[in-house]
């Protein structure tokens, strides 16, 4: 099993929205959740089939690709990744 917790950005509907995308990849299945709030989030997932070949021949990459795919078909939810932000170490004070 992987998790994978990404931020997004929605992007059809209305204005942009920051939200998290939370999936769990099973080797034959996954499960995601898209979160923008308490009351709004929306939940989708896919199960391996001869039709859609399966998940667990993908990169991290292209399986990500995929749950945006299925987000938007099955949802009608379009979103972006964020770019990764770097983060910065914290400053440690030198001990006297």
């Amino acid at each position: 099993m992987q998790e994978y917790e990404r931020p997004i950005t929605i992007v059809n509907q209305g204005f942009p929205a920051k939200a998290a995308l939370k999936v769990i990849r099973l080797p034959t299945s996954w499960y995601g959740v898209i979160w923008e709030n308490r009351e709004r989030y929306a939940t989708f997932s896919q199960d391996r089939t001869d039709l859609n070949g399966g998940h667990e021949h993908m990169t991290d990459d292209e399986f990500l690709s995929r749950v945006q795919l299925v987000a938007s078909l099955v949802q009608g939810i379009d979103f972006l990744y964020d770019a990764a932000s770097p983060r910065t170490a914290k400053k440690r004070r030198a001990k006297q």
